[in-house]
């Protein structure tokens, strides 16, 4: 008996359990519902714009000369604004060399050629008394030489070579002293009052830059040069500017040319840009410039922020039954800001801006903001 009360138990129990399976009641099916993600768009329309391409340089004078002299001397008159910094006009006297030398050998040039013009007088009388004798007692054709014609050619070459050597004398007088050869300002000098120079154009004696004109020289891409203007057809605007202390300056320029190689290293080519009067502007020579140049105009094209490109090339798109799918476009341009697209969009078309945590094709939106 005590062996049989347990296995009835037992097979109690096991009945007990498959009545409540038997019994259990069906679990309803409740369908997953995933949440509509909220987004923000742009509604897109075709626009014209004005493409800009940024790039920067070193502001240098257009114009920027060595001086050296052409006659040798000493110092003997220093003008008091011929000092690195100060401006100059042209014509203006930087310094003189001492011209006694100079002044006697034009002196002595002017004599050789009072000399020659005396002996050319004497030979045109030696000639014409030899021609009437010849013609009172000669018989047949004289000869050059009895009419007196070398001698008198050789007067004539002698006249010639001193008025050359008396125009010689005259500018190396003039030459002892130094003028400033445009307007501008003094960048350096080597010499000073009292020194001795020596005409030797290799060594110079001040440089010296032109204010009417500076260029920066602009590096670009190949790509970036596409998008401007060739200056031979048309000026495109520059706008330069630079970074200061409390305000940021910009100074209008035009772009002048494109330098005519591609710089082996880098694979760029140099736009140059032309501002007149710059250092009545407040611009230094050497300094680093900001540009923004003025590129072609482009139409029919869609301007989006930066962020709104999803990948490399493509964008989401909102359809009309407020669900979102990919789109590849074209695009034209694009840098940190912004980006240009040239195809792959119609107008009145919305393009989702918000961050996508977890994008399926197709997935239900809610819009709730139109930038």
């Amino acid at each position: 008996m005590k062996i049989i009360a347990p296995i009835i138990i037992f097979f109690a129990a096991i009945f007990g359990v498959v009545i409540l399976f038997l019994l259990r009641p069906e679990p309803k099916e409740v369908p997953l519902e995933r949440p509509v993600d909220k987004v923000e768009v742009i509604t897109v329309q075709p626009e014209t714009i004005r493409l800009k391409v940024k790039s920067q340089g070193t502001l240098l004078p257009k114009v920027e000369s060595q001086l050296a002299v052409e006659v040798s001397g000493r110092i003997i008159e220093m003008s008091p604004n011929f000092r690195a910094g100060n401006r100059v006009t042209n014509g203006d006297v930087l310094f003189r060399i001492d011209s006694s030398d100079y002044e006697a050998g034009a002196a002595a040039r002017a004599a050789d050629l009072a000399t020659a013009k005396l002996s050319l007088a004497q030979e045109q009388a030696l000639a014409e008394q030899a021609a009437a004798d010849w013609e009172a007692l000669g018989d047949g054709n004289a000869s050059d030489l009895t009419l007196r014609k070398p001698q008198l050619a050789q007067a004539q070459a002698l006249i010639a070579s001193a008025e050359a050597a008396l125009k010689r004398a005259e500018r190396d007088l003039e030459r002892t002293s130094i003028k400033a050869p445009f307007d501008g300002l003094i960048l350096s000098k080597s010499v000073d009052l009292g020194q001795y120079v020596m005409a030797n154009p290799a060594n110079p004696v001040a440089n010296i830059y032109s204010t009417d004109a500076a260029e920066v020289r602009l590096p670009l891409t190949l790509r970036e040069a596409s998008f401007l203007i060739d200056p031979s057809e048309h000026e495109s605007r520059v706008r330069l500017h630079s970074e200061g202390p409390n305000s940021q300056r910009e100074w209008a320029a035009k772009l002048v040319r494109f330098e005519a190689t591609v710089d082996p290293t880098s694979r760029l080519i140099y736009a140059v840009a032309e501002i007149e009067s710059p250092f009545e502007a407040g611009l230094r020579r050497g300094m680093f410039l900001e540009a923004e140049i003025e590129g072609k105009p482009i139409e029919n094209v869609f301007v989006l922020p930066r962020y709104a490109l999803r990948g490399s090339e493509s964008i989401y798109i909102v359809t009309p039954e407020n669900t979102l799918v990919t789109r590849p476009v074209e695009i034209a341009r694009s840098n940190t800001e912004q980006v240009i697209l040239s195809g792959g969009l119609k107008p009145g078309e919305q393009v989702a801006t918000s961050p996508i945590a977890y994008f399926v094709e197709n997935m239900p939106v809610e819009v709730i903001a139109d930038k």
